[in-house]
């Protein structure tokens, strides 16, 4: 994974620390952050073309279970074994780059124990077996423990996705077969700023509910880059208050990215509150 953020190295001025204290936010998050490819869901049935569809997911840990916090419209009707998973590549973020290959690793399959979808709210559990994990780069992000109370910032800011759109899946190598063409298919993880919006300006779609839901800004960071590959993702804030005298990155589960409203370039989040009500009822 790659990240150029163009921001000094020095570390004993007050920017110097909030630099480094970024990046160990953004480390952490993406620890917790992978990639869901729902294998042949995208279908093109004019060009007679498939291909996989891919989201974003969580991984967590909720009452025992460990799971994967994703939108329902991800995973759609997909049974278990039509699911894989893009899992972190490198232990560091390269932060500066210094020329060296990004590397490319295949995508896994995570024991799936069942799915739990919620329709009315577009979420979904992707429920894991404990027991048949091997030792994977994915950590747990603890609820509730880590999970957010309420769905309002004491301050305005900016809430952080970590996701895999899908303007940034690029093409590895191509293979024909008889009269088909197969693509093998990489993707790229982006780190998203979005600033939480105000009240819309125009009534928006009924999935919009402004007691459930947060409207954020879509200013990806790269002018075209479309907001699809985003679904799924978590929408994480720093702790309001830190116990102790030595300062941990400590994110917060904030919502969950699952819709856009490209015409007046807002992503909606369904918020925590939401989401706990969604796992207390299912587990």
């Amino acid at each position: 994974m790659l990240y150029d953020p163009a921001m000094p190295r020095k570390t004993e001025h007050p920017t110097g620390s909030m630099i480094v204290e970024y990046r160990a936010f953004i480390e952490r998050i993406t620890w917790y952050s992978l990639g869901i490819v729902n294998v042949w869901a995208d279908v093109n049935h004019s060009e007679k073309r498939m291909g996989d569809a891919i989201g974003s997911g969580t991984a967590c840990t909720w009452k025992g279970h460990k799971l994967i916090l994703t939108a329902a419209h991800v995973v759609g009707n997909a049974e278990p074994e039509r699911l894989a998973f893009l899992l972190r590549v490198d232990d560091a973020i390269n932060w500066e780059g210094m020329g060296k290959p990004e590397k490319v690793v295949q995508r896994v399959s995570l024991p799936i124990e069942k799915i739990v979808r919620c329709k009315e709210h577009d979420l979904a559990a992707i429920v894991l077996r404990s027991d048949q994990l091997a030792d994977n780069r994915i950590q747990f992000c603890e609820l509730p423990k880590q999970l957010r109370r309420s769905r309002t910032l004491r301050t305005k800011g900016k809430l952080i996705l970590h996701g895999f759109p899908y303007d940034r899946v690029f093409s590895v190598s191509e293979r024909r077969a008889a009269n088909a063409s197969v693509n093998y298919l990489a993707a790229k993880p982006t780190i998203l700023h979005a600033p939480v919006a105000g009240p819309p300006s125009k009534p928006l779609a009924s999935r919009y509910n402004p007691h459930r839901d947060v409207l954020v800004k879509y200013e990806p960071p790269e002018a075209n880059m479309r907001p699809e590959g985003f679904s799924g993702a978590a929408a994480w804030c720093k702790r309001r208050v830190h116990s102790g005298t030595i300062w941990t990155a400590s994110p917060m589960l904030f919502g969950v990215q699952t819709d856009a409203f490209m015409t007046s370039k807002l992503l909606l989040i369904v918020g925590a509150p939401t989401i706990r009500e969604f796992l207390e009822q299912s587990f």
